[in-house]
């Protein structure tokens, strides 16, 4: 049997964007299979939304989308992760290093979107060094400059407005839209 690429995406996904869509885009040619992983709880302290949220959100983009040549999956090991150690953050190495475990035999890859890349939050990953040198690091470029931060402030701010609502269309597919108003999220 051949080995898969796999390819990693961990991100708060909180919520998950066109612009993570994008990241997925690029990275469909470089791995037969894309995980996305939710964190459980940021190494950077973020405040998210419930872990079941954001992962429901992210089944939500999956079931939206098709990429060519290249599966997707939501994966919730992080909260695995965090529940056998809930003491210790869980950090990318660590969860790359115990997806290796779980698929051995397959080529395992990092996909780092454009905000990580950046330098100066690149070194402040664990072992940032080690990822690199172990694992295939793809890097997505900025062709959209979409954040989860932009989504929440407008759906904090004005979530009644018309042209709030049309903004945050803008950022998100229908089906995850769909989803925070449904739910009352970032309210």
């Amino acid at each position: 049997m051949t080995a898969r690429k796999i390819g990693i995406l961990g991100s708060a996904f909180n919520p998950p964007t066109l612009g993570h869509l994008d990241v997925l885009e690029q990275a469909r040619q470089a791995f037969d299979l894309i995980l996305l992983v939710p964190n459980a709880a940021h190494a950077f302290s973020k405040s998210m939304l419930p872990f079941h949220h954001r992962v429901a959100m992210c089944q939500q983009l999956v079931n939206s989308v098709q990429l060519p040549q290249c599966q997707i999956e939501v994966s919730d090991i992080e909260l695995k992760m965090l529940a056998d150690n809930p003491e210790k953050p869980v950090y990318t190495f660590d969860l790359l290093e115990l997806l290796e475990q779980k698929y051995p035999g397959d080529q395992l890859g990092f996909i780092r979107g454009p905000d990580n890349a950046d330098p100066r939050i690149w070194k402040r990953f664990y072992r940032s060094e080690d990822i690199e040198q172990r694992w295939q690091v793809f890097t997505a470029r900025e062709r959209q400059n979409i954040r989860s931060t932009q989504v929440r402030e407008l759906l904090v701010s004005g979530s009644s407005d018309d042209n709030n609502k049309e903004a945050v269309a803008a950022l998100l597919l229908p089906s995850v839209h769909d989803y925070i108003l449904q739910h009352h999220l970032y309210q």
